[in-house]
C-alpha cells in the first residue's frame, strides 16, 4: 500500500486533496442555505426615543488612543460612533476592554470601562468629515443597550444584535443574520465538469448573506430613535 501511495503523481494527488476541501466547503454552503430562511431575524417589540446610544460587544469594545487633526491625544470608539452623530444623537456610550495604544498595541484593560463618545471640534479644510472624542464615565446615561455579538465557523459567520431596556432587562428588538464567506482557495480542474461539479463550485465561492442587506451596524437605528 505504502508503494502505491508513493507512485500516485503529485498532481492527482493535488486534485484528490483540493476537491476533498471543495466538498467541505461545499457543504458548509448547503448549510447556509438550509439555515438561511429559519436562522435570519429581525424583529421590533418596542421602540424608545433617545438623546444617546449604550452599546456592548463586537466591535464596540476598543478604544483607539490618536491624534486630533488639531494635534491633541484623543480616544476614539471605532468608526461606527461617526454615523451616530452624523444621525443626531448627541453622545454615544460603550463598554471597552481593549485599548488600541498610539505604537499600534492592543492591550487588556485590567476592567472595563464605560466611555462616552461626543462630537468634536471639525476640520475647517475637511468639513465632511465629522470627528469624535470618547471619555471615561462613572455612570451610563442611555437608558437601552444595544448588545452585539460575531461568531465564525470556517466559512460561515453568525450575527447577532439585543437591544434591551437597561433597567428592566426588557427585550426591545432582536436581529440576527448568517453570511457565507468565499473560498478562494478553490482551484478548477476541467475533468471534474463531467461531474457536474462546476455550477456547484460557483456558488461555494460566492459571498452571500440572509438576510440579503445585513443590518448588523444600522438595526439600533430602527428602534431607538432620536429624541426630538
Amino acid at each position: 500500500m505504502e508503494a502505491l501511495v508513493k507512485e500516485i503523481p503529485p498532481l492527482v494527488s493535488s486534485c484528490f486533496c483540493s476537491s476533498a476541501a471543495f466538498l467541505g466547503r461545499s457543504a458548509e454552503a448547503v448549510v447556509f442555505y438550509a439555515a438561511c430562511p429559519f436562522f435570519s431575524k429581525a424583529e421590533v417589540y418596542e421602540r424608545a426615543e433617545t438623546e444617546g446610544i449604550y452599546y456592548e460587544g463586537y466591535l464596540r469594545n476598543t478604544v483607539y488612543v490618536g491624534r486630533s487633526w488639531y494635534g491633541r491625544e484623543v480616544n476614539r470608539i471605532g468608526l461606527t460612533t461617526n454615523e451616530d452623530i452624523r444621525k443626531g444623537y448627541k453622545y454615544m456610550e460603550f463598554l471597552v476592554t481593549k485599548q488600541h495604544g498610539l505604537d499600534d498595541k492592543v492591550s487588556t484593560l485590567p476592567h472595563p470601562i464605560v466611555y462616552r463618545c461626543i462630537e468634536d471640534l471639525q476640520d475647517p479644510r475637511h468639513t465632511w468629515i465629522t470627528h469624535t472624542q470618547c471619555s471615561p464615565v462613572e455612570e451610563i446615561k442611555s437608558e437601552n443597550v444595544v448588545k452585539t455579538e460575531y461568531y465564525k465557523l470556517h466559512l460561515i459567520g453568525m450575527s447577532f444584535v439585543k437591544i434591551q431596556d437597561r433597567r428592566t432587562g426588557r427585550l426591545m428588538a432582536e436581529y440576527r443574520a448568517i453570511s457565507k464567506y468565499p473560498y478562494a482557495g478553490a482551484p478548477f480542474y476541467p475533468f471534474f465538469t463531467w461531474l457536474n461539479w462546476h455550477g456547484d463550485m460557483f456558488q461555494a465561492n460566492q459571498s452571500n448573506s440572509c438576510p440579503e442587506k445585513s443590518q448588523f451596524l444600522t438595526f439600533q437605528y430602527e428602534v431607538l430613535r432620536v429624541k426630538k
